[in-house]
């Protein structure tokens, strides 16, 4: 099952171009990092935005919180401040009418409060607003008992004795009512009574429903909720909202926001528990702001649609920018393949033209440019294997020294041939390793030669061929060898030599040519050559070796601006080798 599967991939894979596997990696490895980022970016500008909600709506409710708290502590204030006015010290408890008119001035000033009244130590109410409640006992009520010993606030409640005496409200709704309360004492300290005020509940619905249209139209309802987890108000008014550890938590941390799943919508809810101002302790009320959470992170998930749809433009570009990389990266390896197509159509072997664009294009290009030469060479052996029988069919010695002679000299220049000088070079080399002596390759190529040809024509470029073998051939030793080994490009063989001389002579050969002039008719033409040099060393294995590392010279000296010599040293041993 497993070879199956195998054998399938690797025949879609053999039906896949270089360019096509290329652009493949390169998109999906393009398409997973722009997916990673940019779905990390739309999950922190999520986080990000939905924090910036939370806050918002957190700051609303500690707001409302703080403007109920100000409002108790001014209320608590004036209170205070009306019990020891020191004009009314003397008159608490002797001058009812005055204590009233006070208090009813207190009253018009402040209309929050719906009664205001002081009673003596007794409990017995002495003077109220409106006269309300005057002449009878409030010793049973909380907030007569707790004004005795303190400044006191009590809770919302509804008061039913004060409520009947006031005037009936819309819809038989009931008042609901905050006590303040505090003792009154004389200028020696002594108590004289309680001085007790009823705050209208009213004040903080309004409070509330102010703020509410004031959000700035994000849709938010505010609630304020007791510290028994009863809402005070809001649209669940005197229905238990929270109870246990919900409510527990929400007392200890102060502040902060949560996710309400109990409705039909799920609310995002924050809150802020009143910590009281000044004097004025609090009554840890709960003021909560909720938004839909559809709404209120709605911002948040528009952000990450934003990011998430970049992200998607940046992968199209991507997976643009793969094709034409894969394409170009693809060329070289085309181009060879292309030219190595063609060579084989051709009746005879031809030598390989260079590419570049990587390391593996190059390091091909070489192994096929020595195939060639040895093919090269296998054909020309087949052919003086001909040439040979050729010779003992006709038994004639003019024709066998014809026949030697063509096969061991090129026709144009008159140099040695491939065959001659590979043969030739072998026996050097068995020599020079026998008795340590240094032997050298010299791979000349003629520098712009197609330029010539397509200028001037082939019979100016059959010319150049001829004038730099000319003149390679009267720079060398008479120990030395050169051979044409097809096209513009010559091998020299020098023997008995050392790096140093070996440089020198191939400088000199250099510019011989450079000076020269190839005269053809009318027409001149400078020619330059690129050489590459290559010193025969202990792990060279044939002459190939040398033949080929003198070519990557002369191919380091092409790209590296031409009309100049490059010694080419062998390369380290790669992992594979050593293995």
């Amino acid at each position: 099952m497993f070879q199956t599967l195998t054998d399938r991939i690797r025949a879609f894979e053999n039906r896949l171009t270089v360019r096509m596997q290329i652009a493949a990696a390169t998109v999906a490895i393009s398409l997973m990092l722009v997916a990673a980022l940019a779905a990390s970016a739309a999950f922190v500008s999520y986080q990000n935005t939905a924090r910036l909600l939370n806050g918002n709506l957190t700051n609303l409710a500690a707001n409302a919180s703080g403007r109920l708290d100000r409002f108790m502590a001014v209320r608590q204030q004036e209170l205070s401040l009306l019990a020891q006015l020191r004009p009314l010290q003397k008159v608490w408890r002797s001058e009812p009418g005055e204590v009233r008119h006070a208090l009813e001035q207190l009253q018009r000033t402040f209309s929050e409060f719906a009664w205001i009244g002081f009673a003596d130590v007794d409990g017995k109410v002495i003077a109220s607003t409106g006269g309300l409640l005057q002449g009878q006992s409030v010793a049973a009520r909380p907030w007569f008992k707790n004004g005795l010993q303190r400044m006191a606030v009590g809770d919302v409640h509804e008061a039913v004795l004060l409520a009947s005496l006031l005037t009936q409200r819309a819809k038989d709704e009931p008042y609901r009512f905050v006590d303040l309360s505090m003792p009154v004492l004389d200028a020696d300290g002594k108590l004289l009574g309680v001085l007790g005020g009823h705050l209208n509940w009213d004040w903080a619905s309004a409070l509330i429903k102010e703020i509410d249209d004031n959000d700035g139209g994000i849709g938010t309802s505010l609630a304020i909720i007791g510290k028994d987890g009863t809402v005070l108000v809001g649209a669940q008014r005197d229905t238990v909202r929270y109870g246990g550890e919900q409510l527990a938590r929400i007392l200890k941390n102060r502040d902060g926001s949560f996710i309400e799943t109990s409705g039909d919508e799920p609310m995002l809810t924050a809150f802020h528990v009143g910590t009281g101002h000044r004097e004025y302790q609090g009554l840890n009320w709960i003021v909560t702001a909720s938004q839909p959470a559809s709404v209120a992170l709605a911002a948040a998930m528009r952000s990450a649609k934003i990011i998430l749809g970049i992200g998607a433009a940046v992968a199209l570009i991507g997976v643009a920018l793969a094709l034409l990389i894969a394409r170009r990266i693809a060329a070289p390896i085309r181009a060879v393949t292309d030219e190595a197509d063609r060579i084989g159509r051709l009746s005879g072997p031809t030598m390989l033209a260079r590419q570049g664009g990587s390391a593996e294009v190059v390091q091909l290009t070489r192994a096929l440019r020595s195939l060639l030469r040895r093919i090269g060479l296998a054909e020309e052996r087949t052919k003086e294997a001909e040439l040979r029988a050729t010779e003992n069919a006709l038994q004639f010695q003019d024709d066998l020294t014809r026949l030697q002679r063509l096969a061991d000299q090129d026709f144009l220049t008159g140099l040695m041939n491939r065959r001659a000088f590979v043969a030739a070079a072998e026996d050097a080399m068995q020599y020079c390793r026998r008795y340590k002596r240094g032997l050298g390759t010299l791979m000349i190529d003629i520098d712009h030669f197609k330029k010539i040809n397509d200028t001037h024509g082939h019979a100016v470029g059959d010319q150049a061929i001829k004038e730099v073998a000319t003149i390679i051939n009267s720079s060398i030793r008479t120990t030395d060898k050169a051979a044409r080994f097809g096209g513009e490009e010559f091998v020299v063989l020098l023997r008995e030599i050392d790096q140093p001389t070996a440089l020198l002579l191939a400088d000199r050969i250099r510019r011989n040519i450079e000076v020269a002039t190839i005269e053809n008719g009318s027409t001149c033409v400078p020619a330059t050559v690129s050489i590459g040099l290559s010193l025969l060393e202990d792990g060279d294995r044939d002459i190939q070796d040398m033949i080929e590392r003198a070519d990557q010279g002369l191919y380091a000296a092409k790209t590296s601006g031409r009309n100049r010599v490059v010694l080419m040293a062998p390369s380290p041993p790669s992992l594979a080798d050593a293995a």
